[in-house]
């Protein structure tokens, strides 16, 4: 019997994404475009890092009903080596109104390790700030410590709800008593420094809120644009 485009579509991702290399995320999620005797469909592939493992998280039975969003301009670009800065570039952030001195130091960290490692630094998104930081607190007053929010969603449920658009698209979460120890555990971490140094992020939003287990609830959400 000849298999249906859905059921060929399933089949080849799962093939293709098996053999990508070097993959890794906190939580991510990646737009795939699969096109089949001329007909394509987009499918959104998410992708968790547990204990330095990564995993691609494929729900068959909603890929063959047609569950995967439309097909779009959501496709990920091709991925070009990143220009690198002139030795002399100073790892500076450009001034940023509304945001806390707490997301302020974050943000410059971050932008740090990016052009150490010859990378453009990211763009602070307010829309992204303000999930961010109902993430941060959500987490705080719900009492939990995870990617999925019972009162949000995913991240991804998030940003479609804000009526944010990206080609790619991960979330960082961590509790610490200060930025810095923050941030030095997320770098130490595999998944999240690859989220912190993915060259396919542009933009990213920082919510810091006070409370907690761990005296701060930290919440960096990245998407990528071009």
């Amino acid at each position: 019997m000849k298999k249906s485009f859905k059921t060929l579509a399933a089949l080849t991702l799962i093939a293709a994404l098996v053999m990508l290399p070097g993959l890794a995320f906190a939580a991510g999620w990646v737009n795939v475009k699969y096109t089949c005797n001329g007909k394509t469909q987009t499918f959104r592939i998410p992708i968790e890092e547990k204990g330095g493992k990564y995993t691609f998280i494929i729900d068959l039975t909603k890929l063959l009903k047609g569950n995967a969003p439309k097909p779009g301009n959501n496709t990920p670009p091709a991925n070009n080596k990143p220009e690198t800065p002139p030795a002399d570039n100073k790892p500076e952030t450009p001034p940023v109104q509304g945001l806390t001195a707490d997301e302020k130091q974050m943000l410059d960290l971050v932008n740090a390790e990016r052009i150490k490692a010859g990378l453009k630094p990211l763009e602070i998104d307010m829309r992204l700030v303000d999930l961010a930081r109902k993430k941060s607190k959500d987490m705080i007053d719900n009492n939990y410590f995870g990617h999925t929010s019972p009162v949000y969603g995913s991240p991804f449920d998030m940003m479609k709800a804000a009526g944010i658009s990206y080609r790619y698209a991960g979330e960082n979460i961590a509790g610490a008593p200060t930025v810095q120890r923050a941030h030095d555990g997320l770098m130490n971490s595999p998944g999240h420094r690859a989220n912190i140094l993915n060259p396919n992020y542009n933009r990213i939003g920082i919510g810091i809120v006070n409370g907690g287990p761990y005296g701060k609830m930290f919440t960096q959400l990245f998407i990528g644009t071009e």
